[in-house]
């Protein structure tokens, strides 16, 4: 089943949902097409699979991230944002294509929602914790601030200023003025 997922991921990224078919897909992993449809109903039970696997990997990076000091917490996560921006850049324009086609992929809109009001409600118990006014429209902000900076990255690619933006966010948010 790994080497079925790694295979869509690869494909998916560079070629699109749209674009990547079973087929492909299963030369890819080096199986039958039969085999591939075994594990998965189709390819949208595939994908659907993929991205709920690579958001729980997500979340449990982000609980290592926590510390007791909650201006720690946020510059981890502002460090570990950058960082998988930088290195993992085909996963971030995957989980964007699908974001883009959200009314396609009602079980995306769904996640969508959920994580949204969970890292919302996440940093504004930070933010709380640091004393910043209107907390929670911070929180908010820092999550477009994340969307922003994802689709900007995919649209400049290298050139993006990465180093600039996480310090000045890690300026703007962690630091005691």
């Amino acid at each position: 089943m790994q080497k079925i997922m790694n295979a869509a991921f690869s494909l998916i990224a560079q070629n699109g949902y749209e674009s990547t078919s079973i087929s492909q897909i299963a030369a890819e992993a080096g199986i039958s097409k039969g085999l591939l449809y075994n594990y998965y109903e189709s390819k949208e039970d595939l994908l659907q699979k993929l991205v709920l696997n690579a958001v729980a990997q997500g979340d449990e990076i982000v609980n290592d991230l926590v510390v007791d000091d909650p201006a720690a917490t946020l510059e981890n996560m502002f460090r570990w944002f950058f960082k998988e921006m930088q290195e993992r850049p085909d996963y971030w324009r995957l989980m964007t294509e699908l974001t883009f086609k959200i009314d396609k992929f009602s079980f995306v809109q769904d996640m969508a929602k959920e994580k949204m009001v969970g890292y919302t409600s996440f940093f504004t118990g930070i933010l709380e914790e640091l004393k910043f006014p209107n907390a929670a429209q911070e929180a908010k902000l820092i999550g477009a601030i994340f969307d922003g900076i994802a689709i900007q990255s995919i649209v400049i690619k290298k050139d993006y200023p990465f180093d600039e933006m996480e310090a000045f966010l890690i300026n703007k948010y962690c630091r005691k003025n």
